[in-house]
C-alpha cells in the first residue's frame, strides 16, 4: 500500500519512497530520511514549550511550534528537535523542516543552519501582560511576544526578553502571515510604543496528532511536521491496516 505520510497508519513499519518537494527533500536528506528510509508515524500528543536557547547572538526565545522545526545536531552525534533538548546540551543548528518565513525569522534572531546553540532552558506557556501606548492593555502568548521584535533603550530585542516597565519600541513583526495578522489583530504594529506589565502563567498547551504528523526514524529522531508537508512525503507499507479517518483541522498559525 501506499499513501502520503498524512494519511499513513500510525505504529507500523513505513518506507519512504519519494518526496515530491524538493527544499523539502533537501531538509529531510540532512537529517537521514530519504527515499528507501525506513520511518514510523507516531500517534501521540506533543508538548510544545517555549525554549530559550544561546545562540551566536546571545539568547533569544522560540516558541514550541518553531522550536519543533529546528533540528540539532548535537556534540554527542544525536540529532534532535531543540523543544527535546536539555538545558546546557550544545551542538550546531542541522536543519529547519519549515517555510521561507520560519528561516527569515530565524535569521532575524541571529540563527541560521551551522550555528552552534546551546539550550538554555524550556519554559513552561506564559502570558505577557503589556500596554500599549494610547490604547490600552494586551494579553499575548509567550510565542506572540517572541516575534515582537523591537528596541529597548539601545538594545534590540524580542519583546518576551522585554523588561517591565521598561518602554519598547516595535521595529519590526517576525513569522509568518497567519502570526502577523494575529499580532495585528490586537492593534500592535512597527513603531507602537509597549510596555510590560508582567508576566503570568498561562494554560498548558498541547497539540495533538491532527495538528502535526510526528515521525519518528530508524536511528530515533522525531520530526514534527505540518499535515501540508505530510502530504508531500509519499511512503509505503505492506498490507492492509484498519485505522481511524484523521481530521484535518485548520493550518495553525506560523
Amino acid at each position: 500500500m501506499e499513501a502520503n505520510l498524512a494519511h499513513a497508519p500510525c505504529g507500523v513499519p513505513l518506507t519512504v519512497t519519494r518526496v515530491a518537494d524538493e527544499r523539502l527533500e533537501i531538509q529531510l536528506g540532512r537529517m537521514g530520511i530519504q527515499p528507501g528510509s525506513a520511518v514510523t508515524r507516531l500517534d501521540e500528543e506533543v508538548a510544545l514549550n517555549t525554549v530559550r536557547l544561546r545562540g551566536p547572538k546571545g539568547e533569544v526565545l522560540l516558541g514550541g511550534g518553531m522550536g519543533g522545526k529546528v533540528v540539532v545536531h548535537l556534540d554527542d552525534g544525536r540529532m534532535a528537535p531543540l523543544t527535546e533538548l536539555s538545558p546546557g546540551e550544545s551542538g550546531h543548528i542541522e536543519a529547519v523542516t519549515g517555510g521561507e518565513s520560519l528561516a527569515a525569522t530565524l535569521a532575524a534572531l541571529g540563527l541560521k543552519d551551522d550555528d552552534r546553540i546551546t539550550m538554555v532552558r524550556a519554559l513552561p506557556p506564559m502570558e505577557y501582560v503589556a500596554r500599549v501606548t494610547g490604547r490600552g492593555r494586551v494579553r499575548l502568548p509567550e510565542g506572540m511576544a517572541a516575534k515582537i521584535l523591537g528596541r529597548m533603550g539601545e538594545l534590540e530585542c524580542q519583546f518576551a526578553n522585554a523588561q517591565a516597565g521598561a518602554e519598547f519600541v516595535v521595529t519590526r513583526i517576525l513569522g509568518g502571515e497567519r502570526a502577523r495578522k494575529a499580532i495585528a489583530a490586537l492593534d500592535i504594529a512597527v513603531g507602537d510604543h509597549l510596555v510590560l506589565d508582567h508576566v503570568s502563567k498561562a494554560s498548558s498547551y498541547r497539540m495533538t496528532a491532527g495538528d502535526r504528523v510526528v515521525l519518528s526514524s530508524r536511528g530515533g529522531l522525531r520530526l514534527f511536521l505540518r499535515r501540508d508537508q505530510a502530504d508531500l512525503v509519499i511512503v509505503r507499507w505492506a498490507g492492509q491496516v484498519q485505522q481511524e479517518p484523521h481530521l484535518r483541522p485548520a493550518e495553525e498559525e506560523r
